[in-house]
């Protein structure tokens, strides 16, 4: 009745009154229950005189065939390569091939986003690299990447990048820039989620200040944030301001939503998730790769030695940048350990295999992290879910708090399930079902409303 695609190799529903079999996360009208089986399997569907869905396709799904997302794919592709020639969502279903409404929930499923804002980033990442490699004025780059007013151009520009297009062309060869905060942004959440580890050698909090060490083209360097009432000062050390521009954008949340999602939540009669915290975004991992390491050393512990194995592992394979502070690993490095190196820092054998492999397919390019920086959710997940060590769990965290994707729930969460009983006042915990059940209405904003749920376990406690 959720439409959840994780069951989607579980089980085969049958609908008896149509004929039909279909997978679990088809969006198609639900049958009545009197007229649903349920089938461990296509051949069985097939045997009950059952035939295939059309609209969700189950024979290509277990073929390996997803024709939808190859749909969807080579459309966002195209409109990246040429964000100005597809401007109007008639002419981004003329491409397709599919109709209106069958575009938007192709977008929403595979990139959880709108096809308006698959253009809108297109455009606004097309005029960044004019400012940086063309002479050309700012409103010749603006209606060159397909906008039709400037008043769009800089108010789409400066909400994706925080700041104008002249400051943005200065980057390069800039070492310190300044990036406008979002209205009602929360800053605390930022703070709170860096400065979460008060011994941590990657970041460091200390009031309105955030120093974080990173990893550069040049080399590693240093990130020092200040935070003002409506912007945040940015220098970087090691680093040219292009490089930590992209990595503050990602920590900041800002290419996210939350206004939707707060609309949502009170269309719901759930807007009590979001009293005080309006504004809120999630905040993500400075490079993709933290996220992988974070989703690998976070299994099946507790916080608390998760910080400590992240601590080791850094302070192992990384470079001493200041008194306290320490490039974060990169998967070169890691790649380059054997397991018996991290089972005295107390890795378990299994994490550190995981960790190691995962970081030996990176350096071999066997994954590609910016395919999936660049790429949908869809194939992220599935890309990631291949991989040796890297469960559900992992991989909607890592969705969540590595690529910024928006319709996300880490199954199984602690955190999230004990929100969930205390917000709907439940009897017990729910599990994987109920928590599917509960979190579907938040859809296509999930990862918000785990933020939120998070964050109100915090604030009661």
């Amino acid at each position: 009745m959720a439409s959840d695609g994780e069951y989607d190799r579980m089980f085969i529903t049958g609908v008896l009154s149509t004929g039909i079999y279909c997978l679990p996360s088809c969006r198609a009208r639900k049958p009545k229950p009197e007229n649903i089986r349920f089938f461990e399997s296509i051949d069985q569907a097939r045997d009950a005189g059952l035939r295939a869905c059309k609209k969700c396709r189950p024979d290509d799904f277990f073929e390996g065939v997803d024709a939808d997302l190859d749909r969807i794919e080579t459309l966002v592709s195209q409109v990246n390569a040429r964000p100005s020639e597809l401007s109007g969502i008639g002419e981004l279903c003329e491409k397709a091939g599919i109709g209106n409404s069958k575009l938007f929930e192709s977008i929403r499923r595979h990139y959880h986003t709108t096809p308006g804002e698959i253009v809108v980033r297109a455009r606004v990442d097309a005029a960044c690299l004019l400012l940086l490699h063309s002479p050309a004025n700012v409103a010749d780059i603006a209606f060159e990447v397909g906008f039709e007013t400037l008043s769009t151009f800089y108010e789409n520009f400066g909400r994706l990048t925080g700041m104008p297009p002249l400051s943005y062309r200065k980057l390069a060869t800039s070492q310190s820039f300044t990036i406008a905060l979002p209205e009602e942004f929360q800053r605390g959440a930022v703070l709170g989620y860096f400065g979460r580890d008060p011994e941590s050698v990657c970041e460091r909090v200390s009031g309105e200040e955030l120093w974080i060490s990173a990893n550069f083209e040049t080399g590693p360097g240093v990130v020092h944030l200040t935070f003002g009432q409506d912007d945040v000062l940015c220098e970087v050390t090691g680093g040219t301001g292009l490089e930590a521009h992209r990595g503050v954008v990602r920590m900041l949340g800002l290419r996210q939503d939350p206004k939707s999602f707060e609309q949502l939540a009170a269309k719901l009669g759930h807007a009590s998730l979001v009293e005080g915290r309006c504004g809120l975004r999630m905040p993500l991992t400075f490079s993709l790769y933290d996220a992988v390491v974070w989703s690998i050393l976070g299994q099946q512990v507790n916080l608390a030695f998760a910080y400590t194995l992240r601590r080791r592992l850094t302070e192992k394979v990384g470079t001493r940048l200041t008194d306290r502070l320490v490039s974060p690993p990169l998967p070169s490095d890691v790649a380059k350990l054997t397991v018996d190196e991290l089972l005295p820092l107390q890795f378990s054998r299994r994490k550190a295999e995981y960790l190691i492999d995962f970081s030996r397919q990176l350096t071999n390019s066997e994954i590609s992290l910016a395919d999936l920086e660049n790429g949908s959710a869809t194939r992220a997940e599935k890309t990631l879910l291949s991989v040796r060590g890297l469960g559900p769990w992992s991989v909607h965290y890592l969705l969540m708090r590595g690529l910024g994707f928006g319709d996300c729930v880490p199954l199984g969460d602690t955190g999230i399930t004990s929100a969930l009983q205390r917000f709907f006042d439940l009897e017990v915990r729910p599990d994987g079902p109920r928590t599917t059940e509960l979190m579907a209405p938040f859809s296509p904003h999930r990862s918000l409303a785990c933020l939120h749920l998070w964050q109100s376990l915090k604030f009661e406690s």
